[in-house]
């Protein structure tokens, strides 16, 4: 466990302060007022830092709301959205931070080498980088404590600015740059020196108080930096003239008092922001290992007996070296900023989506309007397609990659994150929306109550289910557990809690294996004296929820001393206004090849719209085909029965391929004589006979499907 050695200034401000004031400040402040002029200059850094702000405020929101733990960014992204998508973004992140090693390395060795021209570029990288890996090896508290002397080289570098030359005499705040149009492209050059917020937020698994550390250090060092920022603008709009603030992006050296300060400030800086990400970077690593987000994780969340994540560090320093020495990483640094763009989107997400769905645990102690991280998330998607467009959809596709894979990984499943909340909060409001609009049969699907009696009797019947229920669908198991209430012995309490346990795990692989399937399905149980008495406490319950069934699915069992139950069952379910449908299953045949299925109709059929839909249903997710079969008596009949046969087909709308076929006779002749297929669905009266269907499907010697309409169906609309 990490040990909480870091307080607010040192973990939280230093990294982020010293982040921010980087190389856009020292090398491109001076060209941006220049190019678009001062007024324009001050819009550009009020813009970038109102987003920096808004994720500012959202972080300190959801620190005072949740214990972070080790990971920062990532940490808050996965207890929010999930495992999988704090991986998806936390690995680009961690990527990006140590790849950034080298970039400021690079920096570096750039201003060192302007200085002694005499020095090899290549050695003095590798010189710079191993010095920052054995401090930050040996510990971040030293390498922190460095940073105060960066700190003060940085500041005797701006005393040195704003006490030097001036050399324009015609200042105005008005006045134009050179390019003025150009605003949006200067913006996207200038922003990432905003982006530094993330190294102070990667300490909060060693922070002492993060819920006050991480609000105080990083508010007040953006605000700070901010007040330096506008400050810098205007001294350099009144130190130089826009043509020589454009044409020099290093004039910050030649107008200072003393040019070596400034030199040193900027080696200073890009050395602190090297030693930032080199000490932040293997923290998100460590953290992505500890969650298992990464190959080798045990490897990288392993600490020393310091709580330094060495392995996380060794290779971190490998990768940033590899950087270092394949050269310059002009080509990839968009992406490597669209990650961080990535970050600060999904930290605002986080922070809105907690607001918006109104859950009772988001209570911080930081309260922000919900506008905010609105605002915040907004305007880093805007900022990341304004920088590079091609650069931002690469990144998204990348995260969306890792997504994917991270998604078929095992996960813990009691993880604190609340993306069901959200799905079910849009629900909830979907419901409230529902609810208020009239119902037509014309959005009609198949919603299943499933009478259970022995879950392994169903174990087979999953790809059925599905056939009948999917896309769309939903099926919902109840289990009835007959029960004698009166029973006061603690024997029969003792086997009567084992068989709940027993069935209530048998439902819930069965529903596991439904869901596999795409399925929505849910289960219950019920302890009744009564079979019929708990069927329908069930069926009631579920009758006004908000996702109601509509169709009672009952299999007959082969014990037959049921069947008087079911009975009475299907004729309650009319005065709930379910549809009804008996289901007899073959032992032997089965379900044959799933290619054909014969529905029966009549003319004048009450059931013709639920057997139509059921039929279509198999026909689809089978990809078998439809024959309907209708019984005459004689020639007469059996020209209207083509006839009406033919209507059905073009009314309904069915396929091309459906096939018709009338048998003359009577009922029974007509099943004796019934052409072969793999599963026959008929309509069934009014009056419940259950032993005769059994004989019809002695008769087929196929599966059965008896069903009765409720009137809320139709095949037509």
């Amino acid at each position: 466990m990490a040990v909480k050695r870091f307080g607010t200034f040192e973990g939280v401000f230093t990294p982020t302060f010293l982040s921010i004031l980087g190389v856009i400040m020292y090398l491109r402040l001076g060209w941006v007022v220049g190019t678009v002029g001062l007024r324009n200059a001050l819009f550009i850094i009020a813009i970038a830092n109102l987003i920096t702000i808004f994720t500012c405020l959202c972080v300190s929101s959801i620190a005072t709301n949740m214990r972070i733990g080790a990971g920062g960014a990532y940490a808050i992204i996965s207890k929010s959205l999930g495992l999988e998508i704090g991986g998806a973004i936390g690995i680009p992140l961690y990527l990006s931070q140590a790849i950034s090693v080298a970039f400021y390395v690079t920096g570096f060795t750039e201003c060192w080498v302007s200085v002694f021209p005499n020095h090899t570029f290549i050695v003095v990288s590798i010189i710079t980088w191993f010095i920052l890996l054995l401090v930050s090896y040996a510990s971040a508290k030293l390498a922190f404590r460095l940073q105060y002397g960066i700190i003060a080289i940085v500041v005797f570098s701006l005393v040195s600015f704003f006490l030097g030359k001036t050399t324009n005499y015609n200042p105005s705040f008005f006045r134009e740059g050179l390019e003025p149009g150009s605003f949006w492209a200067v913006f996207a050059i200038f922003f990432p020196a905003v982006t530094g917020i993330l190294a102070g937020l990667s300490m909060s698994g060693e922070l002492r108080k993060p819920e006050r550390n991480i609000p105080l250090g990083m508010l007040s060092a953006v605000g700070v930096t901010f007040i330096i920022y506008v400050l810098l603008a205007f001294r350099f709009s009144y130190a130089a003239s826009s043509r020589d603030l454009a044409a020099n992006t290093s004039i910050i050296i030649d107008l200072g008092r003393w040019p070596s300060l400034v030199v040193a400030g900027i080696m200073g800086a890009t050395i602190s922001s090297a030693l930032s990400m080199f000490v932040a970077s293997p923290r998100t690593l460590s953290a992505l290992g500890k969650y298992h987000a990464v190959p080798f994780s045990y490897y990288f969340s392993r600490m020393n007996k310091r709580s330094e994540p060495t392995n996380a560090i060794i290779f971190t320093a490998l990768l940033s070296f590899i950087t270092i020495a394949l050269g310059t990483l002009d080509k990839i640094a968009g992406l490597l900023t669209m990650f961080f763009l990535i970050t600060y989107a999904m930290l605002n997400l986080s922070v809105f989506i907690e607001q918006l769905i109104g859950i009772p645990s988001f209570r911080p102690a930081f309260k922000i309007n919900i506008v905010l991280p609105f605002l915040g998330g907004a305007g880093s998607v805007f900022a990341m397609f304004l920088i590079n467009p091609v650069f931002s959809a690469v990144a998204i596709v990348v995260i969306i990659a890792i997504y994917l894979i991270l998604i078929q990984r095992e996960v813990r499943k009691n993880w604190p994150d609340v993306r069901k909340g959200l799905f079910i909060f849009i629900a909830e409001q979907a419901m409230k929306i529902a609810t208020n609009l009239p119902y037509h049969p014309k959005i009609w699907k198949p919603n299943l109550l499933i009478p259970v009696e022995e879950a392994k009797d169903w174990s087979g019947m999953v790809d059925f289910l599905r056939a009948l229920t999917f896309p769309s669908g939903r099926i919902t198991l109840f289990k009835v557990i007959e029960s004698d209430k009166k029973d006061k012995d603690q024997a029969y309490k003792a086997r009567l809690a084992r068989s709940r346990k027993k069935y209530s795990e048998e439902l819930l692989m069965l529903t596991g294996s439904l869901k596999q399937e795409g399925i929505l399905a849910s289960s219950s149980m019920v302890d009744s004296d009564d079979f019929l008495k708990g069927a329908t406490v069930v069926t009631q319950a579920l009758k006004d929820s908000l996702f109601p069934p509509n169709v009672l699915f009952a299999k007959l069992s082969p014990d037959e001393d049921r069947d008087a139950s079911i009975e009475e069952l299907i004729m309650q379910a009319e005065s709930f206004n379910l549809g009804v449908v008996i289901f007899i299953f073959n032992e032997q045949f089965k379900f044959g090849q799933k290619k054909l299925i014969n529905l029966w109709i009549r003319e004048g059929s009450p059931n013709i719209h639920l057997g139509i839909l059921m039929a279509l249903q198999l026909q689809e997710n089978w990809e078998a085909r439809i024959r309907l079969i209708n019984v005459a008596a004689d020639d007469e009949e059996r020209i209207k029965a083509q006839s009406y046969l033919s209507k059905v087909k073009k009314t309904m709308r069915m396929s091309k391929d459906t096939e018709t076929r009338i048998i003359q006779g009577t009922f029974l002749e007509a099943a004796d004589n019934a052409p072969l297929a793999d599963i026959n669905i008929f309509g069934m009266p009014e009056e419940v006979n259950i032993k005769e269907k059994r004989f019809i499907a002695k008769k087929l010697n196929t599966p059965l499907l008896f069903l009765r309409d409720s009137k809320q169906e139709s095949a037509i609309a």
